[in-house]
């Protein structure tokens, strides 16, 4: 292979690919494994020098250079890294100390933040957006900390291309200019801004899947979420879990904000009610990109049948959903109720995660298919050592990105999940799929989770709302 070619395929797998997911999923087994061990090895040569965190493990471990799969194994991350620092630098605005242990994550330069006067979690992000390459991620911290991931700017548009290519395209076939350059309303059950992972997506779609157009977009709240709610939200549930609720302090600028989150709470039922009546009158028949949860998707189509609404919009609109029902009883028929609602051809369903960049789409066959410039791995739960690739085998799923630049692409993820190492799938992709059932360790173990979701944002916005409640002022 040529060096414009590995570059190409690393670097910008669109272009690489020719903007075709047929392309990207037919290329033989043999020969993109070939590409991805050079991959591999010149990316682990590039991070090991840029992000310090992993130039400090391979120097331990004595890990000079990768060559094959399994060699970088040892260096991944378990996906509870990006929270490993002292919560007490977060409680006392240590934001200087903060953007330090952010720095050693991530090869961007973050010397140049200003940091003068900053005394919120929001207000750093912010600032970090704008005197830096980043635009971190936060999760909802259902645990007693919030994640926060080093994402950059440009990698979050271009993932968004990649959504919109395998939203729109076919495949089996070359994909036309209208599926390449698609233009939809976009429906958004959730609030309209934030810094938690799935709500930082906002501006990616509004630039690439409306053309810009603000009035194609539309949010169930308009409201943004507050980051710094969500980190009161996760001390009251780790405080709840040791019995201390009596000792969590409120910052007094959060409090003073206690009146506005209480408003927001009150208007939700009208804001449903609008949104709800905009999505089955003003949007009937047009083309939509809609995306959310299982569960919700379910409240929403129930919910529209109930009331003699259904087949609601274009039958060639992209509807996605995911993330599991954790939670949730779902009837066997959830997906057709869904449907039948919606009124599309299909429904798209994916599975990814906030510290890696890919999402593996779902195939006619139920099966994830992994995207090709993202290295799938299974580790034995217990001790994570890998899992021979060859065979139908089960475990704890860890990915390698290669695409990823702003942070260390080896990640370890909570997930249990099958692959399927040698069979072909009956749909005709040829990449290597994961199959359809996939659950938490942390489900089967009955243990909190702090997975980067929309499911849970508005369960713990309400709970801290509601210990604010209890104060004066």
């Amino acid at each position: 292979m040529t060096e414009k070619t590995l570059d190409a395929f690393m670097n910008d797998p669109i272009g690489h690919f020719d903007g075709s997911i047929t392309k990207m999923h037919t290329m033989p087994r043999g020969e993109l494994e070939a590409l991805q061990r050079e991959a591999m090895a010149q990316r682990f040569a590039e991070h090991r020098e840029g992000i310090e965190m992993v130039r400090n493990l391979a120097d331990r471990l004595g890990i000079a250079q990768v060559k094959d799969f399994d060699d970088v194994t040892p260096l991944f991350f378990a996906h509870t890294a990006f929270k490993s620092y002292p919560a007490a630098l977060l409680d006392h605005k240590r934001f200087d100390l903060m953007t330090r242990w952010l720095q050693k994550h991530t090869p961007k330069d973050l010397s140049q933040v200003d940091l003068e006067g900053c005394d919120s979690i929001e207000e750093w992000i912010d600032r970090l957006d704008a005197g830096s390459d980043l635009r971190p991620i936060t999760s909802s911290g259902t645990t007693g900390t919030i994640s926060i991931i080093p994402k950059d700017k440009e990698g979050g548009y271009y993932g968004m291309r990649l959504w919109r290519l395998f939203l729109f395209q076919t495949f089996g076939k070359e994909p036309t200019r209208e599926e390449l350059e698609p233009v939809v309303d976009v429906i958004w059950p959730n609030y309209a801004s934030g810094k938690l992972g799935h709500l930082r997506m906002v501006e990616l779609l509004k630039r690439e899947f409306t053309g810009g157009d603000e009035s194609r977009f539309h949010a169930l709240y308009p409201q943004a979420i507050s980051t710094d709610l969500m980190f009161l939200a996760s001390k009251l549930r780790a405080a709840a879990s040791r019995g201390e609720l009596d000792r969590v302090k409120i910052d007094p600028k959060l409090l003073a904000r206690k009146q506005e989150f209480q408003e927001l709470e009150a208007r939700r039922p009208e804001e449903m009610n609008r949104f709800f009546e905009r999505m089955t009158t003003q949007l009937r028949g047009k083309r939509v990109f809609m995306t959310g949860t299982y569960a919700l998707m379910y409240e929403i189509a129930k919910s529209g049948l109930e009331r003699g609404v259904k087949h609601v919009f274009a039958r060639d609109s992209a509807i996605l959903t995911g993330g599991g029902t954790k939670g949730f009883v779902l009837p066997e028929d959830y997906m057709d109720v869904i449907r039948e609602f919606m009124g599309v051809d299909r429904i798209q369903e994916g599975y990814g995660m906030s510290e890696i960049s890919a999402f593996h789409w779902a195939c006619d066959e139920q099966h994830y298919h992994v995207q090709p410039w993202v290295i799938p791995y299974l580790l034995d739960p217990d001790t994570s050592e890998p899992l021979p690739r060859r065979g139908v085998q089960t475990g704890r799923a860890a990915f390698y990105d290669l695409l990823n630049t702003s942070h260390w692409g080896g990640v370890i993820s909570g997930d249990e999940i099958t692959i399927d190492w040698d069979d072909p799938c009956p749909c005709g992709l040829a990449s290597v799929h994961i199959h359809h059932d996939i659950m938490r360790y942390s489900e089967k173990q009955g243990v909190p989770d702090d997975r980067i979701t929309c499911n849970a944002t508005q369960e713990v916005h309400d709970e801290a709302v509601n210990f604010m409640r209890e104060f004066e002022g």
